[in-house]
């Protein structure tokens, strides 16, 4: 065989040897099983392992879970206002305090604290379940006064975060139901 050939030969070599008939395979994958709608005692199932629930008050309209919320209710107020409770949870510490209660205040225009700052800020309680650290903060959006009360808590392998905001107003009305809220949060009973 010429030698200019051989090039060529073992170009259509290749592309022979690769026509062969691979077979197709496929694989059944379980289903995901969709998270609980959390609520008024209902669970929820967070990756870590386990489940939670909680206890709202009757007038906090339970909007279930949605996305990446694990549970959110609407709050109303007077005059039509609205504030908005998230629960969410997240792998891991996601930042740590300082980033999260930080992310917060950009949410109400208020400028970032040093790590410092933040934890001479944050109330440290303990339920029957939880360490939890709380965070109140009052600053606008939309031109508006607007509160958030925030509690963060770790469970499973997962950071859970309870953020209360709305109308300034409204939110500090609703102080004592929010940290009701967060003290019913326990680990689901077998």
């Amino acid at each position: 065989m010429p030698a200019r050939l051989a090039p060529l030969f073992l170009v259509f070599a290749i592309i022979f040897a690769g026509c062969g008939r691979d077979e197709v395979t496929s694989y059944r994958v379980p289903k995901e099983t969709s998270l609980a709608v959390p609520g008024l005692n209902a669970p929820a199932t967070p990756e870590g392992g386990g489940m939670l629930t909680w206890n709202a008050p009757d007038h906090w309209n339970d909007l279930g879970a949605t996305g990446m919320r694990r549970g959110s209710f609407a709050i109303e107020g007077e005059n039509g206002q609205t504030a908005d409770l998230s629960v969410i949870a997240f792998p891991g510490n996601v930042g740590g305090l300082a980033a999260n209660v930080n992310r917060w205040r950009g949410q109400v225009g208020l400028p970032a604290l040093t790590s410092a700052e933040i934890d001479a800020s944050v109330e440290h309680t303990d339920t029957a379940h939880f360490h939890i650290d709380i965070v109140t903060m009052t600053g606008q959006s939309n031109g508006e006064p607007t509160r958030i009360d925030g509690a963060i808590f770790s469970f499973g392998t997962e950071s859970w975060f309870i953020k209360l905001m709305g109308p300034a107003d409204l939110v500090a009305a609703e102080n004592a139901n929010f940290r009701a809220f967060v003290a019913s949060v326990a680990p689901a009973q077998d």
